[in-house]
């Protein structure tokens, strides 16, 4: 019974954590191999909305 709350706190915690990141413009691959977090490239919309200060 403990061992199953274990588990469960931890796979709530690493959505959660995913989520955030995924919140800040991150791609995220889930697969049998693991986790892979990549950055977005910026577009030209976002370069532009970046150097205008918004």
């Amino acid at each position: 019974m403990k061992l199953t709350k274990k588990i469960k706190e931890k796979v709530i915690e690493t959505a959660e954590h995913l989520y955030d990141l995924s919140k800040k413009d991150l791609f995220i691959n889930i697969s049998k191999d693991g986790v892979e977090i990549n950055e977005k490239r910026p577009t030209k919309q976002t370069i532009k909305w970046r150097s205008k200060g918004h």
